[in-house]
C-alpha cells in the first residue's frame, strides 16, 4: 500500500500452520495429524481416529478412491492399520454397508472434481479467475464418512508435488462433531443443539490486525478476533432431492476478507486527505482450500452421474457471489476498475524502465501500445512517420487540432556529462527535431496533403524523451528550463517524467493511485 503515512496495516495469525493430513493407503500406515494441545486442559484434541481406507488402496492408489471399483477385486474385510494415538497401532474393519457408502462417495467426488476442472478450462475459461481454486485445479480430496454424515476436505493448492491429486475416501467411528474441528484444523465446529453451541469454549483461530512502523521497530495491535464457523446440525424442513446436490450445512473456504477504512494524507499538502477502503484477502495457515459438512447422509444421493450438475451449479454460484461482492464495492468507487487498469500499465512501464533496455525501440513499442502516456489528449497517432529522408518516432494530433512531434532516445543515455555540458546524445536528439522542422518549412503543403497532417504548422511543438531522472542534479534541471525558455517549442523530459506526468493525469481524473498488493484492492471514497 503506497502512502505517506509512516504506519502500515498487517494481518497475522498466532496459530502455526499444520501439516496436511497424511493421505490414506500410502506405503506407510496412516498417521494422525500433528496434535494440538487443548488450551483449557493441555490434553491432545487433534487426533484423527478411525479414518479408514481399504486394504486395496495401496494397490489401487491411481484409481483415486477407496472401496470397490470397476474390474477390481473385492477388498478384504480388514481394511487398514493406523495409529489411533500416534503410538499404538490399531486394526479396524469395514462392514459391507460401510464399504458401499465409501465407494459411492469416492467415485462421485472423483467425477465431481473432474467435471469442475473440465468446465473451468473450457466452457467457463473466460471467468476462471472467479472460480475458486479447489474447483478449477486438481488436488487431493479427503472424504471422511461417519455414522452421522460426511466431511469433505479439499487440499491446499500449495501442497507439495509428492501429494498427487485424487480422492481418498474412508470411514470413521467418530461423529461429525468430533471430526469437523480436527479436519478443519480448528476453524469449523458442529453442534448437536443450540445449548451445546452456546456453552462451548472451543477456541477458533486467532487473527490480529496490527499497525507497524515503517522501520519495523514499533507494532500496535488494533484488533484481534477468532476465526471460526459454528453451526448446529438441524435438519431443514425440506431437503434437496436428486439430482440436486445433497444438503450441505457448512461450506467454508480458506479465504477471509478484511476491510479497513483508512485515510491517505500528505505531510506537505495540508487539507489533501482522502478516505479509502482497503479490501484485503487473507488465507488462513491451514492445509486446505475448502471444507464441507454433509449431515443426514444417504448413499443413494451420491452418484457419479449427478456430479457434472453439481459442479456447474457450484461454479456458477461462486462466480455470481464474486461478481456481487465486487459490484458492491464498485458502487463506493465507480472509477476503481479503470484506475486499477491504468495503474497496471504504469507499473509495467516502470518495470520496463528498470530493466534498462539497450534499444529505444523496446520502449517505442510499449509507448505505441499506450500512447496516452506521452500525449493524454491525442486523437490520432502516426508512428515512424517519414519526413523525406528523416523518420520520426511519433507524430500526435491533439484534440484541439495541434500536432506534437516526439523523438525517443535510450533511457540509459545521460542528458549531461560530468562537467555539466549537454551530452552528445541530447544534442543529437535536438538536432533530429531541427531537421524535421526544416523539412516541414520546405515541404509544408506536400506534408499536409500527402501525409494527411491537415493543418500542421512548420514549427509544431516537439518532445524529446531521454534518460532517467536520477541522473539529473538540481543544476541540470535549471539548465533544462533555460533551454526550454530559449526554444519554447522543444521540451526535453526523462522517461521518469513521462511516468509522473501520466500518473498525475490519471489521478486528476480518476482519483489517487494507492499501490495495491496482489491480495489487496483499494476503493477511494468521496
Amino acid at each position: 500500500m503506497r502512502s505517506t503515512q509512516s504506519d502500515s496495516v498487517s494481518c497475522m495469525s498466532r496459530i502455526p500452520r499444520w501439516e496436511p493430513l497424511e493421505s490414506l493407503g500410502g506405503p506407510s500406515p496412516c498417521q494422525t495429524s500433528p496434535r494440538r494441545p487443548d488450551r483449557a486442559s493441555g490434553r491432545s484434541n487433534g487426533e484423527i481416529r478411525g479414518i479408514l481406507g481399504s486394504g486395496a488402496v495401496r494397490r489401487r492408489a491411481s484409481s483415486g478412491y477407496t472401496g470397490r471399483g470397476p474390474n477390481m477385486p473385492d477388498p478384504p474385510r480388514v481394511n487398514a492399520t493406523l495409529f489411533a494415538n500416534g503410538v499404538v497401532p490399531v486394526t479396524i474393519g469395514l462392514t459391507p454397508k460401510q464399504e458401499e457408502m465409501v465407494h459411492a462417495v469416492g467415485t462421485t467426488l472423483r467425477a465431481y472434481i473432474a467435471a469442475a476442472e473440465a468446465l473451468s478450462n473450457s466452457k467457463y475459461a473466460e471467468i476462471r479467475h472467479r472460480i475458486p481454486a479447489y474447483l478449477s485445479q486438481s488436488r487431493r480430496v479427503l472424504a471422511a464418512l461417519c455414522a452421522d454424515g460426511l466431511i469433505v476436505r479439499y487440499g491446499d493448492s500449495g501442497e507439495t508435488s509428492d501429494t498427487p491429486p485424487g480422492v481418498v475416501a474412508g470411514y470413521s467411528q467418530d461423529s461429525i462433531t468430533a471430526l469437523a474441528p480436527v479436519l478443519s484444523q480448528g476453524v469449523a465446529y458442529c453442534y448437536r443443539d443450540r445449548e451445546s453451541r452456546d456453552s462451548s469454549d472451543a477456541p477458533g483461530m486467532k487473527v490480529e490486525l496490527a499497525r507497524q512502523s515503517a522501520d519495523g521497530q514499533q507494532r500496535q495491535v488494533l484488533s484481534a478476533f477468532d476465526v471460526s464457523i459454528r453451526v448446529v446440525l438441524e435438519q431443514p424442513q425440506q431437503m434437496p432431492t436428486a439430482p440436486q446436490k445433497p444438503y450441505c450445512i457448512l461450506s467454508v473456504r480458506n479465504t477471509i476478507e478484511i476491510h479497513v477504512y483508512a485515510q491517505l494524507f500528505s505531510t506537505q499538502d495540508q487539507g489533501s486527505e482522502r478516505n479509502f477502503v482497503a479490501r484485503t484477502s487473507v488465507r488462513l495457515p491451514v492445509a486446505w482450500d475448502c471444507v464441507e459438512v454433509y449431515p443426514f447422509f444417504h448413499a443413494d444421493d451420491w452418484r457419479p452421474e449427478y456430479a457434472p450438475i453439481w459442479a456447474e451449479n457450484d461454479i456458477l454460484g461462486a462466480v455470481v457471489s464474486s461478481q456481487f461482492a465486487d459490484a458492491q464495492f464498485d458502487t463506493l468507487d465507480p472509477n476503481a476498475a479503470a484506475r486499477r487498469k491504468l495503474a497496471g500499465i504504469l507499473q509495467e512501464y516502470r518495470q520496463l524502465l528498470d530493466s534498462n533496455p539497450e534499444r529505444e525501440e523496446i520502449l517505442q513499442v510499449f509507448l505505441k501500445e499506450h500512447p496516452a502516456l506521452l500525449c493524454p489528449t491525442h486523437q490520432r497517432l502516426w508512428p515512424k512517420l517519414a519526413f523525406g529522408p528523416y523518420k520520426t518516432d511519433f507524430v500526435f494530433r491533439e484534440a484541439a487540432g495541434g500536432y506534437l512531434l516526439v523523438e525517443l532516445e535510450r533511457s540509459t543515455h545521460r542528458l549531461f556529462i560530468a562537467d555539466g555540458h549537454i551530452s552528445s546524445e541530447l544534442n543529437h536528439a535536438r538536432g533530429q527535431i531541427t531537421d524535421w522542422k526544416r523539412y516541414l518549412e520546405d515541404n509544408l503543403p506536400t506534408v499536409q496533403r500527402e501525409l494527411g497532417l491537415t493543418g500542421i504548422s512548420s514549427n509544431p511543438p516537439s518532445l524529446v524523451v531521454i534518460g532517467r531522472s536520477d541522473s539529473l542534479t538540481p543544476e541540470n534541471r535549471r539548465k533544462l528550463m533555460t533551454m526550454e525558455n530559449d526554444s519554447p517549442k522543444i521540451k526535453v523530459v526523462t522517461y521518469d517524467d513521462v511516468y509522473e506526468n501520466a500518473r498525475a493525469v490519471i489521478e486528476n481524473v480518476l482519483g489517487p493511485i494507492i499501490d495495491e498488493t496482489e491480495n489487496t484492492r483499494i476503493y477511494n471514497l468521496p
